[in-house]
C-alpha cells in the first residue's frame, strides 16, 4: 500500500504581501491535513524562510514554497535563484534583523540549506506526532 504523502507548493514573487498570503494559505493547507498542532510553528519559520528571500535576494525575486507531509513529520522548502547560503548572524534581542535563522534552529527539528544547479533551497522539518 502506497504511504500518504501530501504535497503544497507555490511560486512566488518576493513582497510582503506573498509572505502573507503564503503564510495564510500553508495555515488553512496545515489543518485541511489535521496538523492544525503544527501550523502556529510552521506559518512562523516559513514566514522568516520567505523574508530572507525578500530581505537578501530582493523584491519581485522569483521563488516556491513547498510543503510535504509524510505522515512521520512535515517538511517545508523555500527554493529562490541566489546560490549564496544563509548563515545565521546571530542578531541581538534590540535587533530587526538577524533572529530568524535563530528561531528556525531553535523550533525545528532539523534545518539546512542545499545548492542548487539554479539557486538553493533552504529546508526545515517538525515531527507531527
Amino acid at each position: 500500500m502506497a504511504e500518504d504523502v501530501r504535497h503544497y507548493c507555490v511560486q512566488l514573487s518576493a513582497s510582503d504581501l506573498a509572505v502573507h498570503r503564503a503564510r495564510r494559505s500553508a495555515e488553512r493547507v496545515l489543518k485541511a491535513w489535521d496538523l492544525g498542532e503544527l501550523a502556529d510553528v510552521a506559518s512562523l519559520l516559513m514566514s522568516e524562510l520567505l523574508t530572507n528571500v525578500l530581505i537578501h535576494v530582493g523584491p519581485g525575486a522569483w521563488h516556491s514554497l513547498t510543503v510535504v507531509h509524510d505522515g512521520a513529520g512535515l517538511r517545508v522548502e523555500v527554493r529562490d535563484p541566489c546560490p549564496r547560503l544563509p548563515a545565521a548572524r546571530g542578531g541581538g534581542p534590540d535587533d530587526e534583523f538577524g533572529r530568524g535563522l535563530a528561531l528556525v534552529e531553535c523550533l525545528a527539528h532539523s534545518w539546512g540549506a542545499d545548492a542548487l544547479p539554479s539557486g538553493k533551497v533552504v529546508w526545515f522539518t517538525l515531527r507531527a506526532d
